[in-house]
């Protein structure tokens, strides 16, 4: 391996670890292995590392009976997933630091539409929606420095609901 350093990273997520070793400043992954001590008993692919750390904790939430969210490009229109919580990853194309605008409406039923970045809540439009405005406008997201390459919108619903937003790339 000569004079190039590398370095384990680690990431413990609701109960699954994994660890990389990685070229320290290329981002590259050189293999994979559980962590011990994080509830992970079974190897991983190297795209299995990289889907976690692109992705962010945030999106191991859907792991339920409704399985993992779907995945979307930037500038794709995202249509109603129904009453309830629907939760969809949005390649972005680059990491953070940077933004890109959500254009969203939310029409006569009020829904909240919630962007994670990284595990954590970057931006919440609270719950917009009603017969008089019909919940529709943008927001510019700003994303913090950061390894992922993706953010995680999570649009929360009443009974009946009807939705659609577009994750704009960033410029």
């Amino acid at each position: 391996m000569g004079n190039k350093r590398f370095r384990r990273v680690g990431v413990s997520v609701l109960g699954l670890g994994f660890a990389a070793t990685a070229l320290t400043g290329t981002g590259a992954i050189a293999g994979a292995a559980p962590v011990p001590g994080t509830g992970s008993s079974s190897g991983s692919s190297e795209g299995d590392v990289l889907d976690l750390l692109n992705t962010g904790s945030a999106i191991l939430k859907g792991e339920g009976p409704s399985g993992p969210p779907a995945v979307q490009q930037c500038n794709e229109s995202t249509k109603s997933g129904g009453d309830g919580v629907t939760d969809t990853i949005h390649q972005l194309g680059r990491s953070g630091p940077t933004s890109f605008v959500l254009r969203y409406e939310t029409y006569d039923v009020p829904d909240r539409i919630e962007v994670l970045y990284q595990g954590g809540r970057v931006a919440d439009t609270g719950f917009v929606g009603d017969e008089t405005n019909e919940g529709t406008g943008s927001i510019t997201v700003r994303l913090p420095a950061g390894l992922a390459q993706s953010v995680l919108v999570r649009v929360t619903g009443g009974t009946g609901t009807v939705w659609d937003y577009t994750v704009g790339c960033p410029a």
